[in-house]
This record gives C-alpha cells, structure tokens and sequence, in this order.
C-alpha cells in the first residue's frame, strides 16, 4: 500500500526528483504438478479353470449309402410250347395205359395216326406221358410214337412217375368239400335235371313206375382238378320237382340239399376230371312229372373252354326235364 502511494504522488508533481524504477520480483506462485496416476494393481488374478477334456467317443464306421437298385423289369416267361406226337404203329392200335409200364391197367386202344401231346417221358426214356385230343391222359410205349421234337419232353424222375402212376384215374382228390356218397355211374332211375336239352335226347321223356326208387343228378367237368374245386366254391343249384296240375305245374319239392348227394371226382367218358350230384327223391305218384334247373356262380370260372358266372361267355346254366309215372 505505501508502494502505491509513494507512486502516486511522484507522477503529481511536475518537478518531483526523479527515482530509479524499483522493479519489484513478484515470486511465481508454482503450478500445482498433478499427482501422478496410480496404476491399479489388481487384487488377484483369475486363474482360468481348465476346459474339461472331452474323452473322445468311439468313432463309428461310415454307413454304408444304401443302393436301392432301379427295379428291372422281369421279362414275363414265353409260354411252354406244347411237344406233339403221333401214334406210328401201323398194323395196330396202341395201348394206352395208366402208367409206365406193361404191369398197369389198360385204359383204352388208340389208333395209328392219333395225335398226341407229349407231356413228360419216363426216366428210362421208354415211356411218354401223353393227352389224346379228348383230354384223356396216360402213357405209351415210347417205340409206337413219333416224337419229332423228343429233346424237348421233360424226363419225370422215378419218385415223380411212381406218384402219377399211383393217383387212380378214377378218383383224384379234392382239397376241401369232402364228398357224401361214392362215385357212381348214372342207371335208367336216374333223371338228368336237364334232359330236355338237345344234346341229351337220348335221356328225355323216360318213363317209370310207382314203386320204384328215383333219383335226379346232374355233372360239372372241366379240364383240371382245380377248375372242379372253382366250381364247387362259386356255383349254387336251384333244382326243384314239379307236378303237372291241369295247365300249371305245382312244385313238390325243393332239392336244396343236394350238397350232401355230391360224388368224388372221377374221370368223364372224355377223359376229363367229373363230379356228380345224385339227389333221392324215392318213389312218386302216377303222373307228369318236371324237373326245373338253374345253376349260377357268385364270381367268374373258367372249365378250360368257356368262362362262366358274372361277365363270362354263360352266366347263368338253366334247362328241365319232363318226365313220367305210370
């Protein structure tokens, strides 16, 4: 303060002494220096846990890729080419018999010159299994046929021609529907159901008399066994008797069980398997007597020939046959 006044009053005065400048040192107030910056030293350091090591698995095989194949079309087999023969004995007839060999029975004479269709030859290649033109089957001497193509016949082992051999061509068996009565031939008190047709002529318009025993029958073939056993599965018979009243025709009875009367299966007059229906219906009155029937089918069959029941060549089998008591 007393500085200050000292100067003020110098610089009033016009003749004041003059004094040297007092340069006063004003001491440097010193720059704060920052504190340095403390480095954090951390308290610990996190020991990293260990990765657990996997154990390693079993390694499995590749898998194979799957080749699913392009399916190839199986061509479809050509037919078996039926082998024909004749028979070549010229001064005679020839027997055919029921197996290889002159020990079993004859079941008829063919002629020279009778075609044949060559179905198999013994093993000792002296005996051909043949089928006549009717379908009858059995075997001829092999030096009284003429075989143009004989390598082609298949050789039937002995084992093999024993069974045929023994299978009685008068009974072969059926797998199901075992039949009730015996094979039989049909006699005069036999009625056939449909002898009014034109083929059967020759058993129409029968007459008969009061006391005897009558029955009505009717027969299914066909080319095999297993076309019989078709038939019987599929068909049903609608058979029944009638009398003439007047102008009308009054029914006597129904023959619906006609199931129980069927036969075995034997071999028809053409060779072919048969099967028959003998139906009893005992002794009638004096009078006119028909018989009407009607065989269908619940799904088609064939017989080797025709086809039959729904969609085939014959869908429904009907006929009569008018007959006498007296």
């Amino acid at each position: 303060m007393w500085l200050l006044l000292t100067l003020s009053l110098s610089a009033c005065g016009l003749n004041a002494q003059t004094f040297p400048t007092r340069i006063v040192s004003v001491p440097t107030v010193p720059t704060n220096t920052l504190a340095p910056v403390l480095t954090m030293t951390p308290r610990f350091t996190a020991t990293p846990i260990p990765t657990s090591t996997l154990i390693p698995t079993n390694t499995l095989p590749p898998t194979a890729t799957p080749f699913i194949p392009t399916e190839t079309a199986t061509p479809t087999p050509e037919p078996t080419r039926a082998v024909r023969g004749t028979v070549n004995n010229r001064s005679a007839s020839v027997r055919l018999r029921a197996g290889p060999g002159t020990e079993y029975e004859t079941l008829r004479t063919v002629p020279s010159g009778a075609l044949l269709i060559i179905i198999g030859i013994s093993s000792d290649l002296a005996w051909y299994n043949v089928v006549l033109e009717d379908g009858t089957e059995g075997w001829m001497l092999g030096e009284l046929v003429t075989v143009p193509e004989r390598t082609a016949v298949p050789i039937f082992a002995t084992a093999e021609l024993t069974a045929r051999a023994a299978t009685p061509r008068a009974a072969i068996n059926l797998p199901t529907r075992a039949p009730t009565i015996p094979a039989r031939a049909n006699t005069f008190t036999d009625i056939l159901a449909y002898c009014d047709l034109s083929q059967f002529r020759s058993e129409a318009n029968k007459v008969f008399r009061p006391n005897q025993n009558l029955s009505i029958y009717w027969t299914w073939f066909a080319r095999t066994a297993e076309q019989i056993q078709d038939h019987l599965d599929a068909a049903t018979y609608e058979v029944q008797l009638e009398r003439k009243d007047g102008d009308l025709w009054q029914l006597v009875r129904k023959l619906d069980d006609y199931d129980n009367y069927r036969t075995a299966l034997t071999r028809a007059p053409n060779g072919r398997p048969e099967v028959r229906w003998f139906v009893p219906i005992g002794t009638l009155e004096v009078g006119e007597y028909r018989v009407s029937y009607r065989l269908t089918w619940s799904r088609r069959i064939e017989d080797g020939d025709k086809s039959f029941g729904p969609g085939g060549d014959e869908e429904i089998n009907t006929g009569t046959c008018v007959f006498r008591v007296r």
